[in-house]
């Protein structure tokens, strides 16, 4: 699998100006790339976990441009939305038909958790929709128990607290992961590479693809490997700029 998060496309951090603008195509450029990764090293699935989006302020053009690009994945892609793209009233996902999304896109939008099913690669994956961005919000919520017969993914756009300090909006645990007994959690939220595994459980946050920050501290994703036998590994690799 190629796992990303928080692309935050159409992004106006930097304003409307030319230097906004070219912010702008530099994250385009990042997210056909990780495509373009994704497709190169033929991977069986592609997560996009949370804030594929910036905000949900994005032109028809900018809407095309991203689901046109994932349409070009030659994989499943499996995406739920962040805290930048909730799925609340304003939500950019709401007014999209079904007929309108890429084949190959599978967009978990249900709050309460959806579990999707890819038998040809003996796994089962599970997400929830953000829709509020909260203490009271818990992405972890509501993972389902572990198919002992299939390699077991979650989605989780949100925030480790080691400390179980749940102050902080849309918190994960240690103990959550740690209890969900899957084989990876793919997590969204910091834009910074970190390994956050507990117990038998591989959970990592990939960081960002983007050009958002200087050095190396952004142009990442994480390549995971499900081997029969030897269990998960997990690769940082850095996405073309």
């Amino acid at each position: 699998m190629l796992h990303t998060s928080d692309v935050h496309l159409e992004t106006d951090t930097f304003g409307a100006g030319p230097k906004g603008e070219e912010l702008r195509q530099r994250v385009r450029s990042a997210f056909a790339n990780v495509i373009e990764l994704a497709n190169g090293r033929e991977a069986d699935l592609l997560l996009i976990v949370g804030d594929l989006f910036d905000s949900s302020r994005v032109s028809e053009e900018g809407l095309a441009f991203a689901l046109g690009t994932i349409a070009r994945a030659r994989m499943p892609v499996v995406m739920i939305p962040g805290n930048h793209d909730a799925h609340d009233e304003r939500s950019i996902y709401a007014p999209l038909a079904p007929s309108s999304l890429p084949e190959n896109l599978h967009l978990i939008l249900e709050p309460e958790g959806r579990t999707i099913h890819i038998p040809e690669l003996s796994t089962r994956i599970w997400g929830r929709a953000l829709v509020e961005h909260t203490p009271d919000y818990r992405p972890l919520a509501g993972i389902p128990e572990p198919d002992p017969g299939k390699w077991n993914i979650a989605l989780a756009h949100g925030f480790f607290m080691e400390d179980g300090d749940l102050m902080r909006s849309s918190p994960i645990t240690a103990e959550e992961i740690a209890g969900s007994g899957h084989h990876y959690i793919a997590l969204g939220h910091v834009h910074v590479w970190n390994d956050v595994s507990q117990g038998g459980t591989r959970a990592f946050y990939c960081g960002t693809p983007a050009p958002l920050y200087s050095g190396d501290h952004s142009g990442w994703v994480a390549w995971v490997e499900c081997v029969p036998g030897e269990g998960v590994k997990v690769e940082r690799l850095l996405v073309e700029r």
